[in-house]
């Protein structure tokens, strides 16, 4: 079979193969039927407080920390504290080798005997005229100085025993039981526990929004989900110049101990209020490119699709500007199914939010299809006439070629 045959007759099933798979291929699958009401979960856009808040970072710091120094120089005999453990103001922290100040107590109280009795013969004499007055002069400042030396004396002996200044809790120890320690030399370090202070800085344009007396909300890290209060007791009078904020403190009690100096949080600060804001769910709101717009509710139970005004973004809400108005009915679950118009049906899921489910409306009647009529008959083709002396063609011009190549040359 010559090449161009095999060429046409291919090309010739390839474009009937085509033809009929075109022909046979089934429809499509259509949308819902018109008029069904698709469930949704809706809302209402309620009025509410709305508080604004600035969240920022702080941390804890104890009010009073000190390093307890030694005030004598003597050797370390007994300490009273474990390390962590909470202390009460007058709780004796270390007790130092005492005995010299001991001694030189002993002898200064003596000698503050000696001069109280010189000084009661020398009044003795004084009210004879049997003494210069100069004399009894000095028998009155010789006992003053011994009493000054004795009380110089039980201070020094007060030194030996090193007592908490206020409750907290010692959280290092720097020596041991038998240590000789100088004086001045650091022993331990003392923090306060409650009240504790939370440290954060206010940018310079929130600064009119702090007082001294405001309550601060704190969430640690380590609680989670845990919310605590303090009011602000320290306001900066001067604004840090490099980074143009202000300094704040605020006292946190402490009573438990739960809150350790360290730890960090974020700090709530409020900074404007409304009491009447109307407000969605934030789920309810779509966005799309740069318009911003919600699925509504409207009086026909159908949908429409409205575009709002956003203002501040809570936890799970949004205040809307725009746009809506109070008790309207917003989709906030299975807006994804609806297009402009679509009927709505109200899911039972809606009275979490405050919705009473309502009857779904039924569905519009498809109308009645047209009885089947048969198609007319076609008047049969006449062949067309013969004329003499011309061959007759196939549809097909390639059949021409067939023919002539099967006939073989004339």
């Amino acid at each position: 079979m010559p090449p161009s045959v095999f060429v046409f007759r291919s090309l010739f099933w390839l474009v009937t193969a085509t033809m009929l798979l075109s022909c046979g291929k089934p429809p499509g699958p259509e949308g819902p039927p018109p008029g069904m009401a698709m469930p949704v979960v809706v809302a209402p856009v309620k009025r509410e407080p709305l508080e604004e808040r600035i969240p920022m970072v702080g941390s804890l710091e104890p009010k009073e920390d000190i390093r307890v120094l030694s005030e004598t120089s003597a050797r370390i005999v007994k300490i009273s504290f474990t390390p962590g453990t909470p202390v009460a103001p007058g709780d004796v922290l270390f007790e130092l080798d005492s005995r010299k100040q001991k001694a030189m107590l002993a002898e200064g109280k003596a000698k503050l005997a000696l001069t109280e009795s010189e000084l009661a013969r020398g009044e003795e004499l004084m009210a004879k005229k049997n003494i210069p007055a100069q004399e009894f002069d000095r028998l009155k400042a010789a006992k003053l100085q011994a009493e000054a030396q004795v009380a110089s004396l039980e201070a020094d002996l007060e030194d030996t025993i090193i007592r908490a200044p206020f409750a907290g809790s010692v959280s290092d120890r720097k020596v041991s039981i038998g240590q000789f320690v100088a004086r001045g030399e650091e022993l331990a370090l003392l923090l306060q526990t409650d009240p504790l202070e939370l440290v954060f800085q206010v940018p310079e344009r929130y600064v009119g929004q702090i007082s001294l007396g405001q309550t601060i909300r704190l969430n640690i890290v380590a609680y989670h989900g845990e919310t605590f209060e303090g009011k602000v007791g320290y306001i900066s009078p001067k604004l840090d110049e490099t980074s143009r904020t202000l300094l704040v403190k605020v006292y946190l009690s402490n009573p438990e101990g739960r809150l350790r100096s360290g730890m960090f949080g974020t700090v709530d600060l409020l900074y404007r209020a409304r009491e009447n804001a109307l407000t969605l769910p934030e789920s309810a709101v779509l966005l799309d490119a740069d318009r911003v717009y919600v699925v509504a509710v409207n009086a026909e139970k159908k949908a429409e699709f409205r575009p709002i005004k956003v203002g501040e973004r809570l936890a799970g809400r949004v205040e809307i500007l725009e746009g809506l108005a109070e008790g309207d009915l917003v989709v906030v679950e299975g807006y994804q199914k609806l297009g402009p118009g679509s009927a709505i049906a109200i899911s039972a899921d809606s009275a979490v939010h405050g919705v009473t489910p309502e009857p779904a409306p039924a569905p519009d009647a498809a109308p009645a299809p047209a009885p089947a009529t048969e198609p007319a008959a076609k008047p049969a083709e006449e062949p067309a006439p013969k004329v003499p002396g011309v061959p007759e063609r196939s549809f097909f011009p390639w059949d021409l070629s067939l023919k002539s190549a099967s006939n073989g040359p004339s």
